[in-house]
């Protein structure tokens, strides 16, 4: 709270970009994973007046500020700067899902935002966080304005005849009237302006993708370890089997995620520098396969939050690992990729509920 009170005096309350200057519309949204703490930041620029859409960038990163209302900024911003810098076209105006200065220390999401880039920024929200209004009626354009504390702090304006209203605040570097204008020149037919609308779409897509590649696993060995354990989910217990060379990853299964090509609980080859524990439980993320002839295919994953090994790393690993299947004389077709990855957990999952199995 006294970060967004030093703040706030920062914020410039008035502006009107004009539409010769207006070449690109970002919009930001963001969605979380909160059983494993992540978040996924999404960006959507279009081209203005046409509002085709020109770039599409998202980003997966870990989520340490708690939900704690008025104070999403603190939450959300980190993982939506990291998409931004993926941006390669700049936007002449941002528009953010949340609140800017209807806000109750006058300093919101929009304009903590706007402040770091120092780009005409609005909030646009869907539900009113402070104030009143009085109701809108009329045709697209109606509006009223939002009052806490006796100032305007925003506005309810109506988009689309026949739909509920959005509320429209100054992020920074723009006054409201200008945030209007600009929040209705990008409504196409929607409640909500393109802009993030396209972005609260792309930031579901990429969580789901980002779900479909999550299953929590078990470590059965450690990588470098010698000989062949594996987990026994019936006696709830880690057993050696048999002497194997040691694997250059830990390796291990999911503890619910069933392939039906053999049966058993699907494998998967953990990318990890840290020193696991046989019958250690975490949550992982897919990031390719190793497809064998049998349907016994492996998973390849690292562990939820933690970034992926450099292109040329993550090949040079492929290899090693590829050569330690042919070298022990076990069928392999190729990797699959990530979506092959993805694809795989799917079915799988797919089958178990199909069957009606419980694992």
């Amino acid at each position: 709270m006294r970060i967004q009170d030093s703040l706030r005096p920062r914020v410039l309350r008035d502006g009107s970009p004009e539409e010769r200057d207006v070449r690109f519309v970002a919009g930001c949204d963001v969605a979380f994973d909160r059983t494993n703490g992540r978040g996924v930041g999404a960006v959507v620029v279009v081209a203005y007046p046409s509002l085709e859409v020109v770039e599409r960038v998202t980003c997966e990163a870990p989520v340490t500020f708690p939900y704690v209302p008025g104070l999403l900024s603190f939450r959300e911003t980190p993982v939506l700067v990291e998409a931004l810098e993926r941006v390669r076209q700049a936007p002449d105006i941002v528009m953010v899902d949340g609140h800017g200065y209807a806000h109750p220390r006058r300093f919101g999401y929009a304009c903590h935002l706007g402040l770091m880039l120092e780009v005409p920024t609005i909030g646009v929200a869907k539900s009113r966080l402070i104030g009143a209004a009085g109701a809108v009626r009329g045709r697209r354009g109606s509006r009223a304005d939002v009052v806490d504390g006796g100032e305007v702090v925003g506005s309810m304006l109506r988009t689309r005849q026949g739909v509920r209203s959005i509320y429209v605040s100054i992020g920074h570097r723009i006054g409201l009237a200008a945030a209007e204008r600009w929040a209705l020149a990008c409504s196409r037919g929607y409640r909500l302006p393109e802009p993030t609308r396209l972005a609260d779409r792309l930031a579901g897509e990429a969580k789901r993708r980002m779900l479909e590649a999550t299953l929590e696993m078990i470590v059965e060995q450690r990588a470098g370890e010698a000989g062949r354990w594996e987990w026994v989910a019936a006696d709830g217990e880690i057993v050696f089997r048999h002497e194997l060379e040691p694997m250059l990853t830990h390796y291990g299964c999911s503890v619910d995620v069933t392939n039906p090509a053999d049966g058993e609980l699907l494998d998967v080859m953990l990318i990890d520098g840290a020193d696991r524990a046989r019958g250690e439980r975490l949550a992982v993320t897919a990031i390719d396969v190793l497809e064998r002839t049998d349907g016994d295919d492996k998973l390849l994953a690292i562990p939820v939050n933690q970034e992926p090994p450099s292109p040329a790393k993550l090949d040079a690993l492929r290899g090693q690992i590829w050569d330690w299947y042919v070298r022990h004389e076990k069928p392999v077709r190729g990797w699959g990729g990530a979506d092959a990855a993805r694809e795989l957990i799917r079915s799988c999952r797919a089958r178990v509920i199909e069957e009606g199995v419980a694992v």
